[in-house]
């Protein structure tokens, strides 16, 4: 008679179950509700009622809006006390860190930029671009067509800056070693006692703001790149295919100083590790292979690029961001 694991089976289907729930689409409606915010605003705990009343809709249905409540409590983004229906106790937890990422989280969940996950079994061909494939164009004509979602991308993208330049202020020594102009490639930052220059396409720049002390250039970072002790390039080899990848870092090269170097701020993949941002990184690097045709490298993949490119040497530093910061020189 065979014999059946019953345990063994319920903790894989509860996985499952788990994961086919999932939990971003219940966050993306506790951000546009704006629940956090709410309770927040308050500055102490409410009543699930009281909570109702000052949410920016309205006709609250209170049992509805308990199950939701009830669901982001076992996510741990929200602690409640329940001793009745009408009775709820609500307060917020980590907050700050939700209202810091809100950008983010309905830019990756929305339905249109979600679409190309939806093709992720074509994309083993090796022949499909499969962000054409579920909206009809590559995801930068479809960017430069539809500005609404071109905003959301872009906020995005501007949350991620801040939280990745919020770990770099950590990493100071990176840019406190005689750097005395840095050239930021299609992205834009700044840094105490460094000459910053903005380097991005002519569209791109036309409609970037003016900020004080940081110099504007357009171009093509394929054909050449303004010269600096230190270039910065923050999420951009990822986007691109080893070949492009190579190309760029050769402008790069081109455009150095003998004692200069490339600052790249990228994904490091590491699939041994168990950081708590390891899947993560595995999935920005899914989110590259369908959005854009990139990927996202191991430090082996990495070196590679670097020595095809010419570059004599590299350091790998770790930040508190799910990118590293890669040093290459010349």
């Amino acid at each position: 008679m065979e014999v059946v694991n019953i345990v063994d089976d319920s903790e894989n289907q509860a996985k499952i179950w788990n994961i086919i729930y999932g939990d971003s689409l219940v966050l993306k409606c506790a951000v546009q509700l704006k629940i956090a915010e709410t309770i927040h605003k308050q500055g102490k705990p409410m009543s699930l009622s009281e909570l109702a009343s000052k949410l920016p809709i309205q006709l609250v249905n209170s049992e509805r809006l308990y199950r939701i409540m009830r669901y982001l409590v076992h996510m741990k983004m929200i602690n409640m006390e329940i001793s009745s229906l009408n009775g709820g106790i609500a307060k917020v937890t980590e907050k700050g860190r939700e209202e810091s990422m809100v950008p983010s989280i309905l830019a990756m969940i929305d339905k249109d930029l979600l679409a190309p996950w939806h093709h992720l079994d074509e994309v083993v061909t090796g022949n499909c671009n499969v962000f054409e494939k579920a909206l009809g164009k590559s995801i930068w004509v479809y960017m430069s067509e539809n500005p609404e979602k071109n905003r959301l991308f872009n906020e995005a993208m501007a949350c991620d800056t801040r939280l990745v330049t919020s770990a770099l202020v950590d990493c100071r020594s990176v840019f406190c070693d005689g750097t005395k102009t840095l050239v930021d490639v299609v992205g834009g930052t700044a840094f105490p006692n460094i000459e910053c220059t903005i380097f991005d396409l002519p569209h791109v720049i036309a409609e970037s703001p003016d900020m004080p002390n940081i110099a504007k250039i357009s171009g093509d970072m394929f054909k050449s790149i303004p010269s600096a002790d230190a270039i910065l390039m923050k999420n951009i080899l990822h986007d691109w295919d080893d070949d492009k990848c190579i190309e760029i870092l050769k402008r790069c090269k081109e455009a150095l100083p003998r004692e200069g170097k490339v600052i790249i701020v990228d994904v490091g993949l590491d699939v041994d590790s168990v950081h708590p941002y390891s899947k993560v990184r595995l999935a920005s690097d899914l989110d590259m292979m369908l959005n854009t045709g990139g990927k996202e490298r191991t430090e082996e993949e990495l070196k590679k690029l670097l020595d095809a490119a010419g570059f004599a040497s590299y350091k790998i530093t770790q930040m508190s961001a799910i990118q590293s910061v890669i040093e290459a020189y010349p």
